[in-house]
């Protein structure tokens, strides 16, 4: 699975996209992030799965929300 990761330095900062990392599992893609960009006193690093990123550009969006939404 590919991750995205995300990551700031400063609490309080916006979240750079600083690269991405392959790995099996959850578990394996934080070790990999962490090892992988650990080149800067980050104060904050994330990983999300490339298949929950969720789109926000194209499309306009609609107004209306459904009650399962």
């Amino acid at each position: 699975m590919k991750y995205e990761v995300f990551a700031r330095i400063n609490q309080g900062d916006e979240m750079l996209h600083i690269g991405n990392v392959r790995a099996q599992n959850d578990r394996l893609a934080r070790m990999y992030a962490h090892n992988t960009f650990d080149e800067e006193d980050w104060n904050f690093i994330a990983v999300v799965r490339e298949d929950n990123l969720i789109e926000v550009t194209g499309e306009r969006p609609t107004a209306r929300v459904s009650a399962d939404e």
